[in-house]
């Protein structure tokens, strides 16, 4: 008998009738003889069938199990420099927010973000954290934040209004788009996007501003 894992072929007869050829002529057994050969058919066709199983087992448990491995993704961090429900990180971005940008999913980020509310609006940070004053800072480095809306990626046509958070002064007016933002005070800075589409849109993002002299952290 041959058997092929997936295909397996076995001729077991449905009736069991002898021929017996008597003077070149053939007769029909005896029914005692047809009832013998019945059940020694039963009893040929119950090990047959075990043995069938038991094939058909080993050559499912032969078959090679798929494995699916999962995809890496980057690990994502929250930072300092964030106030009033604000958070920047390091995640994945908006996808209106991506253009421009060349950056494998594997890593994280690499400018720290902040959403705005409505989640319209992204300030890449790469300052990574502002300090109060006029750029250049202690370390060398500036105030420099590139606001975005979903409907002006670019920046182009949004306006920031920065502010102490819930006081009317001093207001410092930003153009949207990489811009350095260099605020008198330290405290936590409600920043107000607007632009008009369809009407004038608008969303607040809150960054905390370090006190003058101040170096900003690194994120690790």
């Amino acid at each position: 008998m041959r058997v092929v894992c997936g295909l397996l072929k076995i001729a077991v007869p449905d009736r069991a009738t002898a021929t017996l050829i008597t003077n070149g002529r053939s007769a029909r057994e005896p029914s005692s003889v047809r009832r013998c050969s019945r059940d020694m058919s039963k009893d040929i066709s119950r090990p047959v069938v075990a043995v069938l199983l038991i094939l058909l087992a080993a050559c499912t448990s032969s078959q090679p199990t798929s494995q699916v491995k999962a995809s890496p993704t980057a690990v994502a961090h929250t930072f300092a420099g964030g106030c009033a429900g604000t958070v920047l990180t390091n995640a994945l971005p908006p996808a209106w927010a991506q253009g421009g940008w060349t950056h494998p999913n594997v890593t994280p980020w690499a400018v720290p973000w902040a959403l705005g509310t409505q989640g319209n609006t992204v300030a890449y940070v790469f300052a990574t954290q502002l300090v109060a004053g006029v750029s250049p800072r202690a370390d060398g480095t500036t105030n420099k934040i590139a606001w975005e809306s979903k409907d002006n990626p670019s920046g182009g046509g949004v306006t920031v209004e920065g502010r102490p958070l819930g006081q009317a002064q001093p207001v410092v007016t930003i153009a949207g788009g990489p811009s350095i933002v260099d605020v008198p005070t330290a405290g936590c800075w409600t920043f107000r996007l607007t632009w008009n589409a369809n009407g004038q849109q608008t969303s607040t993002i809150n960054l905390e501003v370090l006190p003058t002299g101040t170096l900003p952290s690194k994120p690790a």
